[in-house]
Formats: structure tokens, C-alpha cells, sequence
């Protein structure tokens, strides 16, 4: 299906951004880069930082894996998956927006509001989300109505 391949160059481009991210932190970690923020500013100390590394694995293995269904073109779209995933990603998306301006304004001295570059990541993540949803929604629907429009083989 064409159609998934055209979302799967995004979807690709998303996951390398979130991927240079994974990389970056432990670099900062490890030496001073002039060109790397420091350590501190890749994450906000809501979780320690190896179970952060296992989470972000796990999302980075799941985003490349649905990448790579929507380059060789064998996801198949779901209209009520897109639903759900829109409105989860839709509320992601703007939960980290509000957290950006905020912490960029009124709660600056919050090192959860003022973590800007894991906000950034986390605007990433929803917007992957958001395109999956988007394709599941665009396309479940005339997947659905194909589906319905052919008649069953006659035995």
C-alpha cells in the first residue's frame, strides 16, 4: 500500500530524532562535549536513569518495528485504532505543548516544567503517535468500505 509508505519517511524521520536523543545522553554522561547540552538537561529525574534506558529501548524497538510494517506495506488500517490513538496522542501532544510554555514562562524554577529538551522528545514521541493514528484513521475507513463493497468468494 503506497499510502503507508508515504507515512513511513516520517515515521522513520521521528524515530531517528528520538534515537539521536537515546545516544546523546549517556555521550553527555560520559564526556563534555561542547556541542551536547549536559547530562542534567536530557531528562527531567522523573525516573532513574536505567530504567529510562529500558523504557526508551522499548519505545524505540516499537516504533521501528511499526515503521517498518508501514514501509513494507503491511500494516493494515484500523479506523477505531486510529480514533483511540489520535485522541491519546492528541492529549500527549498537548499536555507537553502546556508543559513547554510553561516552563518556558510562569514555572521556569520547575525542573519538570523547565526540562526542555525531554519535552521537546516527548513532542516527538506524540507527533509519531499522531501520524499513526492519522493513517489508521485516514485509510481504516476505506479499508473497511472495500472490505464491505466486495462480495464473498461463492463456493
Amino acid at each position: 500500500m503506497s499510502s503507508s509508505r508515504d507515512y513511513a519517511r516520517w515515521l522513520w524521520l521521528l524515530l531517528a530524532l528520538f534515537i539521536v536523543r537515546v545516544i546523546a545522553q549517556p555521550i553527555a554522561l560520559l564526556t563534555s562535549a561542547p556541542f551536547l547540552p549536559p547530562f542534567e538537561s536530557w531528562h527531567s529525574g522523573v525516573l532513574p536513569y536505567p530504567a529510562l534506558v529500558a523504557a526508551q529501548l522499548l519505545i524505540i524497538a516499537w516504533l521501528a518495528r511499526t515503521a517498518w510494517r508501514f514501509s513494507n506495506g503491511t500494516v493494515i488500517p484500523n479506523r477505531r485504532l486510529g480514533i483511540w490513538i489520535l485522541a491519546f496522542g492528541g492529549i500527549y501532544f498537548t499536555t507537553m505543548l502546556v508543559r513547554l510554555v510553561l516552563g518556558l514562562t510562569i514555572l521556569s524554577t520547575n525542573r519538570w516544567f523547565s526540562s526542555i529538551l525531554p519535552t521537546m522528545f516527548h513532542l516527538v514521541l506524540a507527533s509519531y503517535l499522531l501520524l499513526y493514528g492519522h493513517f489508521h484513521f485516514r485509510y481504516g475507513a476505506t479499508a473497511r468500505n472495500s472490505r464491505a463493497a466486495t462480495p464473498p468468494s461463492q463456493s
